[in-house]
């Protein structure tokens, strides 16, 4: 299952475009998580900033800081806006995965993906396809770690909206398996 879910993810950030400019927007390939709650966080009274607190599916809560005023909304109270937590995506990120750094997790990943029917080993499978695992597997160790993200506001379907923070955005994923909720695609910023 491990395996399965890695190799598919793996090709399809490796099928991601470039990041491009066109006609005043960016198009962005990213890895998106839909924010299903948005929260107002009292504090020290500050004139200009806003604190929020933030939960996405897929993602461990966070807080964010901001000057904008968001709308505030829960599971239990929608709002018709729709907001996302993206990590931008750059294809060389699949080229630089260290080997040395992962190994350890990468057999404690392939031992998860084989403990199912034992069909999944890799030492009987051929040289070039044990690396394709291995490089997948090391992909999926790297997308769990801490990541700086963009907030995006849906202004029509298809176009987002930045919504600045006054710090760095660091997003993680909850587990591995939260991987597979994510959603893969290029997105275009106005």
């Amino acid at each position: 299952m491990a395996v399965d879910l890695a190799l598919r993810t793996y090709a399809l950030l490796k099928s991601m475009s470039a990041p491009r400019f066109a006609n005043r927007r960016l198009h962005l390939p990213c890895i998106s998580f839909r924010i299903t709650e948005i929260r107002q966080k009292r504090g020290p009274a500050q004139e200009s900033h806003f604190t929020y607190g933030v939960k996405a599916d897929g993602l461990q809560d966070l807080l964010i800081t901001t000057s904008e005023t968001i709308i505030q909304f829960s599971r239990a109270r929608p709002t018709r806006q729709t907001f996302f937590l993206v990590r931008p995506w750059d294809r060389r990120l699949l080229e630089q995965l260290d080997v040395a750094d992962d190994a350890r997790s990468v057999g404690d990943l392939s031992e998860l993906g084989s403990q199912s029917d034992g069909s999944d080993d890799f030492p009987g499978g051929p040289p070039v396809e044990e690396e394709h695992h291995s490089r997948a597997l090391r992909m999926m160790i790297h997308l769990g770690q801490p990541f700086s993200a963009f907030l995006l506001a849906q202004q029509r379907v298809g176009e987002y909206k930045r919504i600045a923070s006054d710090h760095n955005i660091i997003a993680q994923v909850k587990d591995i398996a939260s991987v597979d909720n994510m959603d893969v695609s290029s997105i275009e910023i106005l």
